[in-house]
């Protein structure tokens, strides 16, 4: 049976084949959905415009991200995002603004979030977390 898996960086490891974890990354990947929060595509999308990419690398990269579906923000995430920031802030630890929204869509749909950054998010309850080693 397929797993839901919320990704995060992971997604541009398995853009780029010849990355050292990208054979991790597949195998987590392997027989599952993975979802990708709007802020993670945002963030994808905005790779060809900052290092100026041509037109074919850019295509790739569309096809690529078109392969993950998009949890797009609602009412419910914006609370989630608000708590994750409430509670890194009175533990006296820093989340970016970017990292908050991919740990409440996680959140919000109870769904594991598979991070090469697992540190980041360590400190939030009620999140289940899939390290990449």
């Amino acid at each position: 049976m397929k797993s839901l898996l919320l990704v995060t960086n992971v997604v541009s490891l398995l853009f780029k084949p010849d990355h050292t974890l990208h054979a991790k990354c597949l195998r987590i990947a392997a027989g599952n959905e993975l979802l990708i929060s709007f802020m993670t595509r945002a963030e994808l999308l905005l790779w060809p415009r900052q290092n100026i990419w041509g037109p074919n690398r850019t295509k790739e990269l569309s096809k690529h991200i078109g392969l993950f579906t998009t949890l797009l923000p609602d009412e419910s995430t914006c609370e989630h995002w608000a708590a994750i920031i409430t509670e890194s802030r009175s533990v006296g630890r820093t989340i970016t603004t970017a990292d908050a929204w991919i740990a409440a869509a996680a959140r919000q749909w109870d769904l594991p979030l598979v991070t090469l950054d697992y540190k980041d998010f360590e400190h939030l309850p009620n999140l289940t977390l899939v390290p990449v080693p």
